[in-house]
């Protein structure tokens, strides 16, 4: 028995055509949601990297003169700083007070403020003042401020996302 082809009719192809037009726009938007959000998380990890490493330059360098200039550096020279994804506002290298139960709070009287490019906004702790005195550590902190603009424009998110991320590390003593 020869096999036989069954034709749809025209109401079945006007079905297809109708499912297809409800489920595609969602197939869309998830996959849109999918590629957005893998970009962001990139970005949010590549600010955490670089306040990691500019906070870690700031310990290393200590008193040097070029410390602060040297970790606004490195935050842009590293994937935040080269990448389309965000774009870095200011960078904030502020000095920790420790407290009595271990929690660290900042200290609003040592307290300096970079744009990208490493010009300085206000400096009140120049990295001459910072250090290991007397059996205690200063500790560091460092923000990166940035923007975060949606690749998919309106269709995910009203407007660009102020984001920021925040390290802390002791400082290392520049003699033994």
């Amino acid at each position: 028995m020869p096999p036989t082809r069954h034709r749809k009719s025209a109401a079945q192809r006007g079905q297809s055509i109708t499912e297809f037009a409800l489920v595609a726009p969602l197939l869309l938007f998830l996959a849109f949601g999918v590629l957005e959000a893998s970009l962001l998380l990139f970005t949010i990890g590549s600010a955490r990297y670089a306040a990691g490493e500019g906070a870690r330059t700031v310990a290393e360098l200590g008193t040097a003169a070029t410390a602060d200039t040297a970790a606004v550096q490195v935050v842009r020279a590293g994937a935040l700083g080269q990448t389309g994804l965000a774009s870095v506002s200011h960078v904030d290298i502020y000095r920790l007070t420790q407290q009595s139960g271990g929690q660290l709070a900042v200290d609003t009287t040592a307290y300096n403020s970079y744009r990208p490019d490493g010009s300085a906004i206000s400096v009140t702790w120049p990295p001459a003042s910072r250090g290991v005195k007397d059996g205690a550590t200063d500790f560091v902190g460092m923000t990166i401020y940035y923007q975060y603009s949606w690749k998919s424009g309106a269709l995910l998110g009203s407007g660009p996302l102020q984001l920021s991320q925040t390290y802390y590390l002791r400082l290392e003593p520049q003699s033994y």
